[in-house]
């Protein structure tokens, strides 16, 4: 179960919208030019359209979105399953799990973390588990997931799970916080690389809202994205 804790948690926080909004809707799902690249998740890209934005200016390719504000994470398993249509999908960017925390009603913000939040975080893990199975199938499918950065504010207690998931879960996974995971088929090329944001994102680059990056935020994420494409060699 390692593997669901750890993808939990890695997107545990990313899809805050439905704290401020208390709807589940697609503002930012553009007319795409480029469907071999695929994002899925909630807020932390489908709120502004920032990431999509500076992902294009970087690319030169408008990416097929289908992230969803307030969307969990059983949604964003749906949004994937439509992303794997796409047979010549290679490259997968991707956050979640927020939601069914926010939405819910057992406790995430205690220190130490209730068995009950801990309960939740595993039935997002297992879920995400499902979504990196299925990305392995149709390897090469790369994914770039993006590790949630710390929160301000009203919502800082929420650092202690997420500093917990980079301390005790990701490393057993991924070592180097940005590495290729172990291949699962034989002759696969997958790799699933976790972007650890922590370090870039100030106080500063989050909204009144304590959660949600502004656009210097999504700026940064942007491009910690793209790195990490670029250093995994991943089709963009």
């Amino acid at each position: 179960m390692r593997l669901s804790r750890l993808l939990l948690i890695i997107g545990v926080f990313a899809g805050m919208n439905m704290v401020t909004t208390g709807c589940s809707w697609d503002f930012n799902n553009p007319r795409a030019n480029e469907y071999d690249v695929q994002i899925v998740g909630d807020s932390v890209f489908d709120l502004s359209g920032d990431i999509h934005t500076v992902l294009k200016s970087l690319s030169g390719k408008s990416y097929k979105d289908r992230s969803v504000s307030g969307a969990k994470i059983a949604a964003i398993v749906s949004q994937l399953d439509k992303a794997l249509k796409t047979t010549t999908l290679k490259t997968v960017i991707a956050d979640g799990g927020a939601n069914d925390i926010l939405q819910g009603s057992m406790d995430c913000e205690s220190d130490p973390l209730t068995l009950g939040c801990i309960d939740v975080l595993d039935y997002i893990g297992d879920k995400m588990e499902i979504m990196i199975n299925k990305m392995y199938t149709k390897s090469p499918n790369d994914c770039t997931w993006l590790g949630y950065y710390q929160v301000k504010g009203s919502e800082i207690e929420k650092n202690e799970a997420i500093d917990y998931a980079y301390d005790w879960i990701y490393p057993g996974i991924f070592p180097d916080f940005l590495s290729t995971y172990p291949a699962v088929f034989i002759g696969s090329n997958y790799k699933a690389l976790l972007v650890d944001s922590r370090p870039y994102i100030l106080p500063s680059h989050i909204k009144s809202d304590d959660i949600h990056p502004t656009y210097a935020g999504s700026e940064i994420l942007a491009n910690l994205i793209w790195d990490a494409m670029v250093e995994g060699s991943m089709y963009r």
